[in-house]
């Protein structure tokens, strides 16, 4: 049975002191060649900080997904920019249950769209909002990235799923 409860985006995820903190790591993180994933146009990585970020947010998880033993099973950072930037319609696999889309930062906005119940709803997230939807079950997209030759946009995505799915390592995640 598909879940089709709509998309929230909630604001101040993080407390002013957590968030700057993070935002201040990701806008001087070093970009590696390595990092960087072409088919998203974007440099994605994960560290000892993005599992530090994903227990912070964790509660924020449990309460509005209505799931008191949902655990954090994949997160990343990704640095979108650039001509080849994109996010194209997908369901995420896996233990990607439950997802928390956060935007770190951006000099031009990227709205996430989601179809909910067929119908295409647009998102625009600001700094420190994050979009809480079903990955597994609601079909998510951007469309055509904004001012390719300027923009830089950070956003942080933190997957969760229920104990007994953990087994199950996530393939496909965006």
């Amino acid at each position: 049975m598909k879940i089709v409860k709509d998309p929230l985006i909630l604001d101040k995820l993080f407390n002013d002191e957590d968030f700057k903190k993070l935002k201040d790591y990701l806008y001087n993180k070093e970009k590696s060649p390595n990092s960087y994933d072409k088919g998203f146009g974007r440099y994605a990585f994960s560290d000892s900080i993005v599992d530090e970020y994903a227990q912070k947010i964790t509660p924020f998880a449990r309460e509005v997904f209505n799931s008191d033993a949902l655990i954090p099973s994949y997160s990343l950072f990704a640095h979108y920019e650039g001509e080849e930037a994109n996010l194209w319609k997908h369901v995420d696999d896996n233990a990607c249950t439950y997802s928390i889309d956060i935007c770190v930062f951006q000099k031009t906005g990227w709205d996430v769209w989601v179809e909910v119940n067929g119908e295409n709803r647009s998102y625009m997230l600001k700094e420190n909002e994050g979009l809480f939807m079903y990955g597994n079950d609601q079909l998510h997209w951007r469309e055509d990235f904004p001012e390719p030759e300027s923009n830089l946009i950070c956003n942080a995505f933190f997957f969760f799923c229920e104990p007994d799915s953990i087994n199950v390592a996530p393939s496909v995640c965006p």
